[in-house]
Order: structure tokens, then C-alpha cells, then sequence
């Protein structure tokens, strides 16, 4: 049986169930959208009523939602006073590269030898919906959100060419935890700088067929990705106001 898709790049707006979503499934994406984007900080604190009075909705959903963004760590309580933006801490940071390079550099030296032409052909699609981004220093946000539909797409279609399933939802799962961190890496001059090793570097790595050569790839793609997000944290976020959740 094929792997369920998850990442649907050419059209993330029509759900492919035909399942209209709930008040819950609204509140849930549009906090984890605010906290992706970084217009709720890390670190920041508030209250369901306030929250829900931000979002012109009821408090059971958005009472829901918190709930699933707190098992998911992106969200806190805080007994008797609210909720909290989880902050970002070096150390988290270090062990999500450190998984990734396990899992994608796994999932690319399995691709090397399983990769059909079919998705062959859709990476090279993602590498030509990646080469239409504007030459611009800091993209904004609609620029960012569209950068991280087709990195997700393009790691995902590794994942599943890895012929693994257990590996393809386990990389699902990290690169929904890494969008936080994209924004801030995407921001930064060096984002995919002539140092990078970027998606390209990957993808002929992986049609060679060399499994091994695909997962050395994979690791230094990550290990460009990490070095620039350090980067673009230590250097400081652009609103002075969130520095004090960086920990």
C-alpha cells in the first residue's frame, strides 16, 4: 500500500478527505501558525480568554486546540495563570539536528536505492518550485510559509522512497516541529549562501544511487541548516521584545 501523503504542496488548501474542519481544527492552525511565525514569541505568556478573545472564537475550542499544542510542545500551562509559548532552548535545538541527521540521512541512503522515476521526477518539481523565490534578504512571512510547504514536500518524498513506513511518519512528525525554527533560518542572509548545501546537493546524491553518498549529503544539508539557524538565534530575533525567551 502507498504511504498516505501528508504534505500536499500543489494544493494545501483543498483537503483531499473532503472533511470540513472544526472549530477546534481552526483554532489549533491558527495558533500554531502564530506561533510558527513567531507573531506569538517564545517565551510569551496569556490566558484562553484572551486568546480566544484574539481570535473572535469560543474558549472550548481554543481551550481544545492548547491542549493539543501543549502535547506537542509547542504551548505550556502554567498553574492558575495560563499558558506559555514553549521557549527554544540550544540544547533542543541540538538533539532535533542530531535525530534528523539519524532519520533523513537514513531515509536518503534508502532512497538511493528505492527511488522510483515518479518520484524522481516530483523532487525535480520541488527543486524547480524552489528556484521561482525571489532573490530577496529577508522573505516575508507568505514567502516563508510557501519555502516550508516545499521543504516539507521535498524531505517527505525522500522519507517515502525510503519504502519505510515507520520512518516516513516518524519525518513527518520532525518536520512539523521544525517549521518553528524555519522562520528564523529562512531570515538570515546566509539561508542557502553559496556554502549552503541545499536541496539540489541532495537530490543528485540520492539519483546517483550511492547509499551512502545520499546520507553524507543529507548530513551536511542538516548540518548547513543548523549552522545558519544558530546563526540567525545568537545573532537575535527582529522584534528586541522576544530575546529574553531565547534560552
Amino acid at each position: 500500500m502507498a504511504a498516505e501523503r501528508v504534505f500536499k504542496w500543489r494544493d494545501d488548501i483543498v483537503d483531499g478527505r473532503g472533511r470540513t474542519p472544526s472549530l477546534t481544527d481552526k483554532a489549533y492552525e491558527r495558533i500554531r501558525e502564530r506561533i510558527v511565525e513567531r507573531s506569538l514569541e517564545p517565551g510569551h505568556a496569556f490566558t484562553e480568554a484572551e486568546l480566544a478573545r484574539h481570535l473572535e472564537m469560543s474558549k472550548t475550542p481554543v481551550r481544545e486546540a492548547l491542549a493539543r499544542l501543549q502535547m506537542e510542545g509547542f504551548v505550556q500551562a502554567i498553574p492558575r495563570r495560563g499558558y506559555m509559548v514553549t521557549p527554544l532552548h540550544m540544547s533542543a535545538i541540538r538533539d532535533l539536528f542530531a535525530f534528523r541527521a539519524l532519520v533523513d540521512g537514513e531515509a536518503a541512503a534508502l532512497a538511493a536505492a528505492h527511488i522510483s522515476a515518479r518520484q524522481s521526477g516530483e523532487l525535480e518539481e520541488l527543486l524547480e518550485a524552489s528556484a521561482l523565490t525571489p532573490p530577496q534578504m529577508k522573505p516575508d512571512a507568505c514567502e516563508i510559509a510557501r519555502m516550508i510547504r516545499i521543504d516539507n514536500a521535498f524531505h517527505e518524498v525522500i522519507a517515502i522512497a525510503s519504502g519505510n513506513e515507520r520512518l516516513h511518519r516518524c519525518i513527518v512528525g520532525v518536520l512539523r516541529e521544525f517549521e518553528r525554527f524555519y522562520h528564523i533560518e529562512a531570515s538570515h542572509p546566509e539561508f542557502y549562501g553559496p556554502d549552503f548545501i541545499g536541496h539540489a546537493d541532495v537530490y543528485r546524491s540520492i539519483v546517483e544511487g550511492s547509499a551512502e553518498a545520499a546520507r553524507k549529503t543529507m548530513h551536511a544539508h542538516l548540518e548547513s541548516s543548523r549552522r545558519v539557524l544558530i546563526k540567525g538565534i545568537t545573532e537575535g530575533p527582529s522584534d528586541t521584545s522576544g530575546q529574553s525567551a531565547w534560552l
